[in-house]
């Protein structure tokens, strides 16, 4: 008789079998599997890392690490999803479904309200994880390098010293304080970072000099920015152009960095060009989100909503608007300029899809995207959420896959 069960490093310490698996189903080396397994502080607690056996043998894994994430003006938990993988000659008997359910049963437990991954289409939405925040598959902002021929400097920038490993984090914690989905990161996860791209030449962390204005993380083969934070626009020119000096070969600086943040409409005046559009390109990999609690999430919004109500035509609008989804449902309220937010008991007769309502809490669309879809909502409500629900900015940061972009220490 077959014998599956579901078990975890925490339980049992199978570290080499698990690395191996991982290796052969996700192509990854014996360095990436080191820094997730054993080093990054987000994901080498054993307990973040699931695996089905059967018949005493690991045939499929996945991993969950949980992070605090800004959401709207304040701070949440949430779940990040990594690491799905079945041997392939065992794929299709359900052995990733039974791990993905006990994890969200495990979030749901510890009242976890959001979970969030990196997934390909028609897997994860039978889970409904949907798009909800744009994907890392090519840059977002290019600025050509001649664009900047006539730039004059206001000072040199420099490979990030020991000495500025606080004012790293307090440029990253100013820079992206209204933007959700961006993680908190602890002291311990910024060390982590600075250690393993020390002595890495142009790659790394760079910086403006003292008083620090600025700073850009640099990875990948072309180079690219995958992080920046500036306190203005000077340190960003002298950022753009110090990159562009150490990096001879490239002919754009391309950055994956969210285009309405003020980098990249900075960026946008001085001739950028999108390299990709936030949109995820059909069939491609992309950032997906599963509401965990809507609820509990729509009460932590409810400030961000009501502030955006004042600032419409429909500031003396007075009503409640129950709904339900495949995900739960609540009850906003609204009344006195002011949104509230309670819980629902029953099935209301609204029903908004998780695929529509899991991107416009988020941000990554306004709900106007769908109106069409959601015709049949009456007129009054559909104008409401379309206040309340706006295009906003949203852009979360992989913990689990960041490991691949800092270079190989030899």
């Amino acid at each position: 008789m077959t014998e599956l069960r579901i078990t975890s490093l925490a339980d049992e310490n199978r570290l080499d079998e698990l690395k191996a698996l991982n290796m052969l189903v996700h192509n990854l080396d014996d360095v990436f599997c080191q820094r997730v397994f054993e080093l990054n502080p987000a994901s080498r607690s054993p307990a973040c890392h699931r695996f089905l056996v059967k018949d005493g043998r690991i045939v499929s894994g996945i991993s969950l690490l949980t992070h605090t994430v800004r959401w709207h003006g304040t701070t949440i938990e949430a779940g990040e999803i990594g690491l799905v993988g079945t041997l392939e000659e065992l794929r299709g008997k359900g052995y990733a479904s039974m791990l993905m359910n006990d994890w969200l049963d495990t979030m749901r437990e510890d009242k976890i309200p959001l979970a969030f991954l990196w997934g390909i289409p028609d897997f994860y939405q039978r889970f409904h994880f949907h798009y909800a925040y744009p994907n890392h598959g090519t840059p977002y902002v290019s600025l050509p390098r001649s664009c900047t021929v006539d730039w004059e400097p206001s000072g040199p920038i420099r490979r990030a010293q020991p000495e500025d490993r606080r004012s790293l984090p307090a440029l990253y914690r100013a820079y992206n304080s209204d933007l959700t989905g961006c993680q908190v990161r602890s002291d311990e996860q910024w060390e982590y970072y600075f250690r393993l791209t020390e002595g890495e030449g142009n790659h790394g962390w760079w910086a403006t000099e003292e008083p620090m204005g600025g700073y850009a993380f640099v990875a990948g083969d072309p180079p690219a920015v995958w992080e920046i934070a500036v306190s203005s626009l000077s340190p960003l020119r002298d950022l753009v152009i110090g990159l562009l000096e150490a990096h001879q070969k490239i002919e754009a600086l391309d950055l994956y960095h969210h285009p309405r943040m003020p980098v990249g409409e900075w960026l946008y005046r001085w001739g950028a060009r999108v390299s990709s559009p936030e949109d995820i390109w059909k069939g491609a990999w992309g950032g997906m989100v599963r509401l965990m609690d809507p609820a509990r999430l729509l009460k932590l919004m409810a400030g961000r909503l009501s502030e955006r109500l004042a600032d419409s035509r429909l500031f003396d609008f007075t009503g409640s608007i129950p709904f339900t989804s495949e995900v739960g449902g609540a009850v906003i309220e609204i009344g006195d300029g002011a949104v509230e937010v309670h819980e629902i008991e029953e099935r209301a007769p609204l029903f908004i899809p998780a695929r529509v309502l899991s991107p416009i809490m988020m941000g990554y669309k306004g709900f106007e995207r769908f109106r069409e879809e959601m015709r049949d909502m009456p007129d009054r409500v559909a104008e409401v959420m379309s206040v309340l629900f706006q295009r906003d900015k949203v852009f979360m940061y992989s913990m689990l896959y960041a490991d691949e972009l800092i270079p190989r220490v030899t």
